[in-house]
């Protein structure tokens, strides 16, 4: 990640890169809880003002997802470079895991986007609506692959456990002492491919 920064007048490093100020928010929500921290902190921390953060991102909620987009492309280019002649569940199940674009040194991040995003389920998950991106591609590829149509019960049942798989395991995963969550997600689609056969 490369961070872009100038030095304000009282000497702090001004951060102006989006990525690194993206970082910034989610530290500070690790540190403080997400609920406590506001736009004004972050970017105080960033040495920036609040104006020129929210040229970068509208809420808080921006902040977290910040990488989705990039994640979501990521993915689209994958399943789309897979031979048309594979079968599409495996794809999906051997694909998914790999959407993922965060180095060793900045995996933290992701463990508090996971964090922050699970505690939220009982006042309604953050910015759910997020996830239809994932959700469209991952329905379009099971429609161009397969006889199914996008209301069929078997692309909307597929769909749905591979999500719910994903996110399940990241929430384990963010709760465990594992450095990285690839492990966890890939045995999560291994046992939607395998029918949760253990054997």
């Amino acid at each position: 990640m490369t961070e872009v920064q100038k030095i304000n007048r009282g000497g702090r490093p001004r951060v102006t890169d989006k990525a690194a100020i993206a970082a910034v928010g989610l530290r500070l929500f690790a540190e403080h809880g997400y609920d406590t921290v506001t736009m004004a902190d972050i970017a105080e921390a960033c040495g920036i003002g609040r104006s020129t953060l929210l040229r970068y991102f509208d809420t808080k909620v921006d902040i977290l997802w910040d990488r989705s987009d990039d994640e979501v492309s990521a993915l689209a280019e994958k399943l789309h470079a897979v031979p048309k002649t594979a079968d599409a569940v495996t794809v999906l199940c051997t694909k998914l895991s790999a959407m993922l674009i965060y180095a060793d040194s900045e995996i933290d991040l992701l463990r508090t986007q996971v964090r922050i995003l699970s505690e939220s389920v009982d006042r309604g998950p953050l910015g759910s609506a997020r996830f239809k991106p994932w959700e469209s591609v991952v329905v379009g590829f099971i429609t161009e692959r397969t006889h199914h149509g996008m209301n069929d019960l078997f692309t909307k049942l597929l769909a749905q456990s591979l999500f719910s798989a994903g996110w399940t395991a990241l929430t384990v995963w963010a709760e465990s002492d594992e450095d990285r969550p690839e492990r966890l997600l890939e045995e999560a689609f291994a046992l939607v491919r395998n029918g949760f056969t253990t054997e």
